[in-house]
């Protein structure tokens, strides 16, 4: 993982945008040895842009994505578990693992000639949005 910069443009389908990369919550990858890089968002574990080596766009984000945290990001990869869609009421649309902040695992950022990454986690005790009612699990106690 590299130093971030100041700002990373992003791209919807009908704009491009800077993304402030001040914030604590963006981890930017760049692969040094082809330039490519990738932006994500802690909050959700969610890819918001990646870009190629030349700087082609190859993921977008949609126009009405909110940043903010109050709601899931619209577009880029999200992470979606445990279902797609809201076959059950209950549960957040797409499950509720993109609906909380992820942490960066200390020590886990690389860089190499093949592949550049990091890992993220999120352990259940800091799950602040699960079900509907605010639970999770088999027993569904917090």
């Amino acid at each position: 993982m590299s130093t971030a910069p100041k700002a990373v443009v992003f791209h919807t389908s009908t704009s491009s945008s800077e993304l402030d990369c001040n914030d604590d919550d963006i981890v930017v990858i760049t692969h040094t040895k082809s330039g490519a890089n990738c932006v994500l968002k802690q909050f959700g574990a969610h890819i918001l842009s990646f870009q190629t080596g030349s700087g082609k766009p190859l993921i977008m984000l949609s126009k009405d994505a909110i940043m903010d945290g109050s709601a899931a990001i619209r577009g880029g990869i999200p992470l979606c578990y445990p279902q797609f869609g809201q076959p059950d009421k209950s549960y957040p649309q797409h499950g509720f693992l993109r609906r909380n902040k992820w942490r960066v695992v200390e020590g886990s950022q690389f860089d190499t000639d093949d592949s550049a990454g990091v890992s993220l986690e999120l352990e259940l005790k800091d799950v602040t949005v699960a079900r509907g009612d605010g639970t999770w699990g088999k027993d569904r106690t917090p």
